[in-house]
């Protein structure tokens, strides 16, 4: 049951964030219609546009996908109150989230 509350919870959040503008243009995740494959075919472009302009270009890899587990909390909670404008019973319901771990049986 709790599976699906948090999938309910997700889509809810992610279209508040993105009927207020709220989430970063360039972002890929958690978005509709934008994938792995939709960043790699900008930054392909990207590329593929500085060339034809004869501009130098340098490409650095970040693999970002364990950085979720080294997000303080305290910080994500603030950022979540100050610049997505969550208050209350919200707030309140994604920290008990954040403090749950899996159980395996």
């Amino acid at each position: 049951m709790s599976k699906i509350v948090e999938r309910a919870v997700a889509i809810q959040l992610t279209e508040y964030l993105s009927a207020n503008d709220l989430l970063p243009s360039l972002q890929s995740a958690y978005r509709k219609r934008h994938s792995t494959e939709t960043a790699f075919l900008r930054v392909w472009s990207d590329i593929l546009e500085a060339a034809d302009e004869q501009r130098v270009t340098v490409l650095a890899m970040l693999d970002l996908s364990s950085a979720f587990d080294c997000v303080g909390h305290t910080i994500l909670l603030r950022r979540l109150q100050f610049c997505a404008g969550l208050t209350d019973v919200v707030l309140e319901w994604i920290s008990s989230f954040l403090g749950r771990t899996q159980q395996i049986e």
